[in-house]
Order: structure tokens, then sequence, then C-alpha cells
């Protein structure tokens, strides 16, 4: 993307709103990127890019953004409002659609949709399922603290892309993470609008520093959480690529109004926790759906890596990344909190007090109970990794080392292949990639033209 605007550092002050005038400026002209020369930018406020076709870039490592004041996030990405429905919502008729399906079925279809549309695929969560699964009896926490049972509720909207319509069958971009069962859910199909969300936005090349957010006071009292480098949501077909953030606590945020957002080349390093905590935060934390996160790196101690949040609706990757506990405190990655569905740590690797785990996480938090269903960890070199089956749904460890977590005695194991063993092909993601853009060719390549 070319340079719309150049900002130089300043030799003292705040430079938020120098950088958010820049940003203004690219967005009137039509986008662009706004280029930040070597040097330090404090930034006390929130840099906004609120509008499509808008970069900030650095100038590689020597692009430094300083957080001061409060814990709070530096730069955000992403537009306003949120997702509504455009028109009648259509009940889905198959009494089963199994995970891993692109298709599915209304009636009379064909006069209600066609390809292009943008569409939800919507699955709401009943009282028969939770009582399945267990989640309507979920036992006390030990301290005492309060537990919330899972209610009903509009559970997973599943966002696609009309591929084709034929009679009653509607085709989807992406294939679904979860199984839609007639019995536990009444599923429907409903187009949707967007119009505040922005697109084709990133951050880029540049680094930054969170460690003055350590001296407020409120950094103890769990402010942690509040030290983000960046937040995206609202967004789609996004970026944040060649990035380090150093001494943050939740360094890398991705909401659930964030779709197609790539990771590139990224690392959090030294993440910043107090010794003594009760909650530990996300280096990256995932609430938006079909992201990539590649090639990255986190170093820290008390963190989670990479966590899923709640009822994400996925499918969402994480592959090439690496963990380091450099303490004596947790280093715990995976699906955080209730039934996050579709995600696949593809060899993603932590030292031998790492721990990866797809599990029940029951009382924990406020009842955080099946965090993650249909999750696939792929050649995973970890030094624990916990996986456990769901009722309804499956969990799956293909070639992954380390040391497998047994169960507890009321608990299924997930499915296991060749534990201790990596397998063939090395990477899962980068394999079903080749395969998507072999089908994407025309079989033969077009004659030349006279």
């Amino acid at each position: 993307m070319p340079v719309a605007v150049t900002v130089g550092p300043a030799g003292s002050g705040d430079d938020t709103a120098r950088i958010q005038t820049a940003v203004q400026r690219a967005a009137a002209g039509g986008g662009g990127a706004v280029l930040l020369k070597p040097g330090t930018y404090r930034i006390g406020g929130t840099v906004r890019l609120n509008r499509s076709g808008v970069v900030l870039r650095g100038s590689g490592a020597g692009t430094v953004l300083t957080g001061t004041g409060k814990p709070h996030t530096l730069v955000t990405i992403g537009g306003r409002g949120k997702i509504t429905r455009d028109g009648v919502a259509h009940r889905i008729t198959d009494r089963y659609v199994p995970v891993g399906s692109a298709t599915v079925h209304v009636d009379g279809a064909a006069r209600y949709f066609a390809p292009g549309d943008r569409i939800v695929v919507q699955r709401p969560i009943g009282n028969k399922w939770i009582h399945e699964i267990g989640m309507d009896r979920i036992p006390p926490r030990r301290d005492g603290g309060p537990v919330v049972q899972w209610r009903a509720g509009p559970g997973h909207q599943f966002q696609r892309t009309v591929r084709r319509v034929s009679g009653n069958t509607i085709s989807l971009d992406v294939r679904l993470p979860q199984a839609l069962e007639r019995k536990y859910t009444n599923a429907t199909v409903w187009k949707y609008q967007f119009p505040g969300r922005i697109s084709e936005a990133g951050l880029e090349d540049l680094t930054a520093n969170g460690q003055a957010f350590e001296s407020d006071p409120s950094w103890q009292r769990e402010g942690y959480f509040d030290s983000r480098l960046v937040s995206v949501d609202n967004a789609e077909n996004s970026w944040v690529r060649s990035v380090t953030a150093t001494r943050f606590g939740q360094a890398f945020s991705f909401g659930p109004g964030a779709l197609h957002s790539s990771i590139l080349n990224t690392q959090s390093l030294d993440v910043s926790v107090p010794s003594k905590v009760q909650g530990t935060p996300a280096a990256y934390s995932i609430s938006g759906q079909q992201t990539l996160i590649r090639n990255c790196r986190v170093k820290g101690t008390n963190v989670q890596p990479w966590a899923t949040m709640s009822r994400v609706p996925g499918p969402n990757v994480i592959t090439n990344c690496t963990a380091v506990n450099t303490g004596s405190g947790l280093l715990l990655a995976g699906p955080h909190q209730r039934w996050a569905t579709g995600t696949l740590y593809d060899r993603v690797r932590m030292n031998a007090t790492g721990t990866l785990a797809v599990e029940d996480r029951r009382s924990m938090g406020t009842g955080q109970g099946w965090a993650g269903a249909n999750n696939v960890l792929w050649n995973c070199s970890v030094g624990t990794y916990d996986v456990e089956k769901p009722p309804t749904a499956y969990n799956w460890a293909i070639g992954c080392t380390g040391a497998q977590a047994p169960p507890p005695p009321d608990r299924n194991p997930g499915q296991f292949q060749s534990p201790g063993r990596h397998v063939h092909p090395a990477s899962l993601y980068e394999q079903q990639l080749h395969e998507r853009h072999n089908r994407a060719r025309p079989a033969h390549p077009p004659a030349p033209r006279s």
C-alpha cells in the first residue's frame, strides 16, 4: 500500500493526536499508509484506524510506540456498529449437518439466496443441549465464588458467503466447524448487513513497549488486562504483521466483529503480569472468526499464549507459533471458555512447563465449562497436552509430543493419533492451503491469445 502521509518523532509530548491527524488525512485522501519514521512515539491515548484502506506502518524495529499513563490500548483497528439481520431467518431443514459440511438445506433456497450473499448460519443454544453436555450442573467453586450455569441464547453465528445455490441447497465458502443437530437446536440461515465494519486496514513494521503501564496503581489490580498494543474488532480482511510487543499484558486482541484477520510474524515478549495474580491474560485473545495467527512467539510467565474466548464460532488457526515460560508461573494455551469451535493448533511449540489443554474447565471463572469443541492439535510439541472429548462433539490430538495428561475419571479422552510421533504432512494448515489453491486453478491453462 503506497505511503499517503509521513510522520516523524517529536522531541517531547504525547504523539497520539499527531498520529491520529495523519490517519484522518490518509483516510480523507482515499486511503494509504501512514509511515512513522524511526524514533519513539509516546501514546497516552488510542490511535484509531477506523476507515477502510488505512495502514499504520513503522520503519522497522527502530519505530517504537511507547504506552504512557493508565493501562490502555495503543491502537484499535475497526469501525462501529454490529451485525444485523437483513430479512427473515430461514429454517435449516437438515435433521443433522455434520462437522465439516459446506452445504445446508433450506426450503426454496433459490428464491431467497444467490451466490455472493453474505449470510449467517446460526446455531442457537437450547436447554436440552445444555443439559446433554452437563453445563446446567457445573459444580461449585472451591473458594465459594459465584458459578453461573449456562443459559439458552443465540449461540454461534457463523459468517459465510454463499458460493452456489441449487434448488434447496446452499453451498458455503467455508465449512462449518460445528454440527447442527435438529434434536438440540433450531438452526437458521439469514442474510446480514454490517455497514459500519471496515476492511483492508492494518498495523505493521514496528515495535511497542508497555513497561510504563506497570507504574500505574491500576496495573496491580488486574489493569494488566487493559495493557494492549492493538485491538481488532468490527473489521474484515485486516492485519497485524511484523510487529513486536514488549511488556504488555494482553498485547493482541481480536473481538467478535473481526473477520478474516491475519496476524503474521508477530511477537509478545516479556509479557507484563504481576508476580501474584488470580487471572492470567492472553497474549493473543481471539473472539473473532476465520483468524490466522502465523509465525508468532510469546515469552513470559503467568500468561495464556493463545486463547479463544466464549462461544467463538471459528474456524481459527494458530500455526508455527512458539511459547516459552520464563518463570515459575503458569503457561497454559488453548480454548479458555464456553465452547469455542474449530480451532486448529498447528505446529505449536511450548517448553517443558507449557500446557496445551482442550478440556472441561468446569467452575473456573464463573463456570467456563467445556472450553472448546472440534478443536485439532496437529504436530504440536509441548510440555503437557490435555485433550478431552465433550458430549456431542470431538477434540483431536494428532502427531503431538509431550506428556499426555489423562482426563478426570468422569470425563472421556479425546481422539489421539500417533502420540509421541509427528505425522505427515508437517503442517495441516499448509497442506489444506495448498490443496485449496490447486482446486482454484483451472484444470488446463488458458490458451495464449493471438
